[in-house]
């Protein structure tokens, strides 16, 4: 059985190799990403997506299907981390007073209560601003946990209003649910697979795709939002779990 991996295995990498000996040059001007893709991108990009940021245009609306399967592979990420380090989840407790001030104390108290309405503020501005300007889902997701993730280590288990680990399955689980919701809208609105422009909304084809574009970096957002919350509370809960043995 051993033999047999190993035989598909050399097999795979020679097939991968001389595969990869038929790819253009990185950076050839004559390729034909650089002679027919990209030239599309640029001149057509903002009239047909209606993004100014050419990243955006290309991550949310061309390449929609493969930003789609990025943020499945991450919500995927969190479901193998929970997993492996939640299989006895439920049972988990905390012992009293566990984690309760970590890191805390009144100048980071007076700091956190200060900087998290800007955190937040700014985190919510790179998801909306992301389509006119550099930011996104993913950006303004990680903004949004790690604003959490510093709450809750200086300030514990004595926050209640923090994402648990199971609110935190549900918001990546929504994300998820809100990007590929989008899509499916618009294939029973009579167009293809994550074709916002069908959406029937009162505005330009362009603003329609805006919107639709918004829509999705919402659910990106929420999906990484709540993975790095997952992986934290995991993370913790199972060194909360050492400590009481």
């Amino acid at each position: 059985m051993k033999k047999t991996a190993g035989l598909i295995l050399i097999i795979a990498a020679v097939i991968l190799f001389r595969a990869v000996d038929a790819l253009p040059t990185i950076g050839n001007p004559q390729s034909p990403s650089a002679t027919h893709v990209s030239p599309r991108y640029i001149e057509d990009g903002p009239k047909e997506t209606g993004a100014a940021n050419m990243v955006t245009g290309v991550l949310a609306d061309y390449r929609g299907f493969d930003t789609l399967g990025e943020t499945t592979v991450i919500f995927t990420a969190g479901l193998a981390c929970l997993l492996l380090l939640g299989a006895t989840w439920p049972n988990r407790h905390a012992q009293p007073g566990s984690m309760e001030w970590p890191f805390g104390s009144a100048v980071l108290e007076a700091a956190i209560r200060f900087s998290t309405p800007f955190m937040l503020l700014f985190a919510t501005y790179v998801v909306i601003h992301g389509h006119d300007t550099p930011g996104g889902g993913f950006q303004g997701g990680v903004l949004y946990a790690t604003t959490l993730i510093l709450i809750k280590l200086t300030r514990g288990t004595s926050i209640k209003w923090a994402p648990s680990p199971q609110r935190a399955l549900l918001i990546a689980s929504s994300g998820v649910a809100l990007f590929s919701g989008i899509g499916f809208v618009s294939l029973f609105l009579g167009g293809s697979y994550l074709d916002y422009g069908v959406l029937p909304l009162p505005f330009s084809p362009s603003t329609i795709r805006t919107i639709g574009t918004l829509g999705i970096e919402i659910g990106v957002a929420l999906t990484v939002t709540g993975v790095l919350l997952l992986v934290f509370e995991m993370l913790t809960a199972w060194h909360e779990k050492e400590d009481l043995q």
